[in-house]
């Protein structure tokens, strides 16, 4: 079920962010880059791609983020199941590829 997989270690990594994505490459560029822009710590960012027809997983190996692949779409719950095997850190956040993380979202939670 998953073809590939990658793993990528972040130094003092306070969260995994575990983000399932599906052709959907525009948002998750955005989504990525609000994560990178807005987080006050660093997180180990893992990216599950579905098919990846649009180039995401390319973009995902030249940006050496942590990833599996799968080249039909699972759906979200084998998708976080599969990233699951990833994690580095204590705590896990899911968040949709097209969500934006504002400003210090993860200033107070941790």
């Amino acid at each position: 079920m998953i073809d590939q997989w990658h793993k990528e270690h972040v130094d003092n990594a306070k969260f995994s962010l575990l983000i399932p994505s599906w052709n959907n490459l525009p948002f998750l560029k955005l989504c990525v880059d609000s994560i990178h822009k807005n987080s006050v710590y660093a997180h180990q960012v893992i990216i599950h791609v579905n098919e990846g027809n649009d180039g995401t997983l390319d973009w995902v190996k030249e940006n050496s983020f942590s990833y599996t692949y799968s080249a039909k779409n699972i759906g979200v719950c084998w998708s976080m199941n599969a990233m699951r095997k990833l994690v580095d850190t204590e705590y896990m956040v899911f968040i949709n590829d097209d969500m934006y993380v504002c400003p210090g979202w993860d200033e107070h939670t941790y």
